[in-house]
């Protein structure tokens, strides 16, 4: 059996104190990518449904294109992003982040709300 999972970009850009910017586009491996964002560093996820986002250290500011919510993941925590819209990820000092997507089955009502849990119990989620 073979699963066909969208590529997804994700552009990840350094902000420098004279107003210059700098950056790079990655393709994101849905088996888990860990991303260290520094100071002043922005990540912005083309896309964004399905993909998991978990704080390894740190803290992560997330906002996704179109919705009201804001989010801060302190480390531990993890939520799904639900949008296909871009999703904005941007560490309050310095943050390292693991991202993941499900390519499974799983089905998530439309209109429950993302919410944000300690990494510990989503896993026991999905057992």
């Amino acid at each position: 059996m073979n699963a066909t999972v969208p590529k997804t970009l994700a552009n990840i850009a350094h902000y420098h104190p004279d107003g210059t910017a700098s950056g790079s586009r990655a393709k994101l491996n849905p088996a888990g990518e860990i991303v260290q964002l520094h100071h002043r560093q922005h990540m912005r996820i083309t896309e964004a449904a399905g993909w998991t986002v978990r704080a390894l250290t740190g803290s992560v500011w997330i906002t996704q294109d179109g919705d009201i919510r804001d989010v801060v993941l302190e480390a531990g925590e993890c939520i799904l992003l639900d949008r296909k819209a871009t999703a904005l990820l941007s560490p309050l000092s310095e943050a390292r982040i693991c991202l993941t997507r499900d390519t499974g089955c799983h089905k998530r009502q439309h209109n429950a709300p993302a919410q944000v849990v300690p990494f510990a119990a989503a896993r026991a989620s999905f057992a």
